[in-house]
């Protein structure tokens, strides 16, 4: 039986990460029953939230930007109130026919009812183990990307930086993302910040190193497709440093967040690093080539990259003495 095009919704929400969201304030009084087919029927696999208002706005509780947030009509006046932070495509549940789109609503389900939802449910069940992968974009996962450290990479390295005045470019550092660009690749910067997640450098202080890093680019006539930071780092009491622990290097996940975002093709593509933890993450991600830059503590990340190697064969680098010597 073919999924109607509410199911396909539902479905898809869920094969990128999201959850379904309720939210409770003004909500029908059998909002239960509404919530109760995702129990019964899929025991656990469709991820289901109920959220008040005042948990949203206050920031206690977020939404995310691939849920799918279920709204009623009664809940106009509070939609509107969340606006500003309710994430996540908007679904409009009217048993009767809605002839005037609202513009904070995305998708508008006329003529559904509880007995409507819950059969749609079921059909979804019925067809739930034979979905198949979401098709990406056309032509997606065919460009390539330069992968990037940030410190003694991009930039010198000023340990825990918060001067915008001491960023200075790499020698070299141009003409490699110039290259990159040229032959049809990205350009991203995955970098470990653990003075965020530390507590020892404000955001604010951050954002004007970053952007004096990018307006000497820009110098240059260089750009940067996408910029991915980690603040974790572990035992930190800060909240900064408890969070996201997967996107710190050598975890894959800023990678994983850039191939997400420009659909990279992950076995052509190059990184460019200067230490062990770089080129580990990249190798995890799929990463094609890998290159350690020649920097004073070479001796000791080439030494861990030859240990990470007696377990894993198949990783190979080189050691890069310049940007001159990494093959684009």
């Amino acid at each position: 039986m073919p999924m109607m095009q509410w199911e396909t919704l539902i479905l898809e929400t869920v094969q990128l990460g999201g959850s379904i969201v309720f939210v409770e304030d003004k909500a029908p009084k059998d909002l239960s029953a509404w919530m109760m087919p995702f129990q019964s029927l899929f025991l656990g696999e469709i991820p289901f939230v109920k959220r008040r208002a005042q948990d949203l706005l206050s920031g206690r509780l977020q939404t995310s930007f691939q849920d799918l947030v279920i709204l009623f009509s009664e809940q106009d006046e509070i939609l509107t109130k969340l606006n500003s932070v309710l994430q996540g495509q908007r679904l409009l549940l009217s048993p009767d026919a809605v002839t005037e789109k609202n513009p904070l609503i995305d998708f508008i389900w006329s003529g559904c009812d509880l007995k409507t939802w819950t059969e749609a449910l079921q059909r979804l069940h019925v067809s739930w183990s034979q979905a198949s992968a979401i098709e990406d974009y056309q032509g997606s996962h065919q460009g390539p990307c330069l992968f990037l450290d940030r410190d003694d990479v991009v930039v010198k390295n000023v340990p825990y930086n918060r001067d915008p005045s001491l960023v200075e470019l790499m020698p070299g550092i141009d003409g490699l993302m110039k290259k990159a660009h040229a032959q049809g690749f990205w350009v991203a910067l995955v970098t470990n910040q653990s003075g965020l997640g530390r507590g020892w450098i404000p955001w604010t202080d951050y954002q004007k190193v970053h952007q004096k890093m990018l307006s000497l680019l820009a110098e240059k006539g260089c750009w940067i497709d996408e910029c991915v930071w980690a603040g974790f780092y572990e035992k930190e009491p800060v909240p900064q440093g408890r969070q996201y622990a997967g996107l710190r290097k050598p975890r894959t996940g800023m990678f994983q967040l850039v191939n997400a975002k420009l659909k990279v093709n992950m076995a052509k593509s190059v990184m460019v690093g200067d230490s062990a933890s770089d080129l580990i993450a990249a190798f995890g991600a799929g990463v094609g080539r890998l290159y350690l830059l020649s920097s004073e503590k070479l001796e000791k990340e080439q030494k861990d990259l030859l240990q990470f190697q007696l377990k894993n064969p198949s990783f190979q680098f080189a050691v890069a003495k310049d940007f001159s010597q990494v093959q684009i």
